[in-house]
């Protein structure tokens, strides 16, 4: 008898140890109704978190059935419809503008939240004129959508053009980038300040290579030399029209130094045929070699948000739609894991969020281009 109660006495001590070390870990994400956001974990199927949604609209307590969260309770939208597909219009050549469409893409169709597979028109030039252009003479078309970012933003200011960004409807900032300068690896160019002193020394025989005019690089060198007090006009910067150029041009030879986005240049930063020599982040990125400017005494912390226009036109319904699957997308495994492998900042914000974002950040980002001669 007492061996028996010895017995149940260890089970139970047992059982209440397995519920202390695995029931927190099991509900680690789960989430009340008053804090919830779309794909937190929730306990009670048709539970509703009232406002907690995209533009005030509500999240129900629901068992998803698509992607990686298939079969568990999470706080969603149960008249989500997936997107039939996306037919993107690129405002630039190959680069860091198709390679976020083709990573957002990518990512819903692995949440079941995109059913076929994307496409994408790449309408290059301008300062991502041509391609806005493009897009706003698109008319209901529930699939057309835009990717946009700070570039086209100063693009526009830099060629005076007479469109507006907020002609079309805006869906979603799903992240901010940080940009490198780098050089080839036999660069006599070790530092950020060693590129910037030549330039002060020589002007424009130093040719820096970046992305379109006025847009995140050029702001980034404009911004720059103006920490080091160099005047706007020793800067000689050659326009292309996506990383991919930039890699390629530092490679054949013939400037100094090239700029983009950390992604596209991380392929050639680690297999060593370029070398960074400054990052625009506040700290290091984890998966990315390079000293920031900061570090280096140059006090500059700029980054290129990305984001989502669809057409203005769309009914209601679809706009709202538009507005839940990227909500959605950004709650899942898929997403986060994204985030981590390009080293973005996740700076999410969805509809009339967005929408206020893009009302300050557009003067903001003019008055950087005027302050710094664009």
């Amino acid at each position: 008898m007492v061996k028996k109660k010895l017995a149940s006495a260890l089970v139970a001590a047992l059982a209440i140890g397995m519920v202390v070390s695995v029931a927190p870990t099991a509900n680690a994400n789960v989430k009340a109704a008053g804090i919830a956001k779309a794909g937190d974990g929730c306990v009670a199927a048709g539970r509703v978190a009232a406002g907690r949604g995209v533009n005030g609209t509500s999240l129900t307590c629901t068992k998803v059935t698509t992607g990686t969260l298939a079969g568990s309770l999470r706080w969603w939208y149960p008249d989500l419809k997936p997107l039939k597909t996306i037919d993107w219009t690129i405002p630039g050549n190959p680069g860091g503008y198709s390679l976020t469409a083709d990573v957002v893409s990518k990512a819903l169709k692995t949440e079941g939240l995109m059913n076929e597979a994307h496409t994408m028109a790449y309408k290059a030039g301008a300062g991502g004129t041509v391609g806005l252009s493009a897009f706003q003479e698109i008319k209901g078309k529930p699939n057309a959508a835009l990717i946009t970012g700070i570039a086209m933003v100063g693009g526009i200011a830099t060629t005076k053009s007479k469109l507006n960004l907020m002609d079309s409807f805006p869906v979603a900032r799903i992240l901010r980038e940080y940009n490198a300068v780098v050089v080839p690896t036999g660069s006599k160019y070790k530092t950020i300040n060693d590129l910037l002193n030549d330039i002060s020394a020589k002007g424009k025989d130093i040719a820096i290579v970046g992305g379109n005019a006025g847009g995140v690089d050029h702001q980034i060198m404009g911004l720059l030399l103006k920490e080091k007090n160099i005047p706007a006009a020793k800067l000689n910067y050659v326009v292309l029209s996506g990383g991919t150029s930039v890699a390629a041009q530092l490679l054949a030879g013939g400037v100094a130094a090239g700029i983009s986005g950390s992604t596209e240049f991380k392929p050639f930063v680690e297999s060593g045929k370029l070398r960074v020599l400054g990052v625009s982040s506040k700290k290091r990125l984890k998966g990315f070699r390079g000293a920031t400017f900061i570090e280096q005494g140059v006090n500059l912390f700029y980054g290129n948000w990305r984001g989502i226009m669809v057409p203005p036109d769309l009914t209601a319904d679809e706009k709202l739609n538009w507005l839940k699957v990227m909500d959605a997308l950004h709650g899942t495994p898929t997403w986060k894991s994204t985030l981590v492998s390009n080293d973005w900042d996740d700076e999410f914000e969805a509809g009339d969020a967005y929408t206020a974002f893009l009302k300050k950040e557009i003067p903001i980002v003019n008055a950087v281009i005027k302050d710094i001669g664009l």
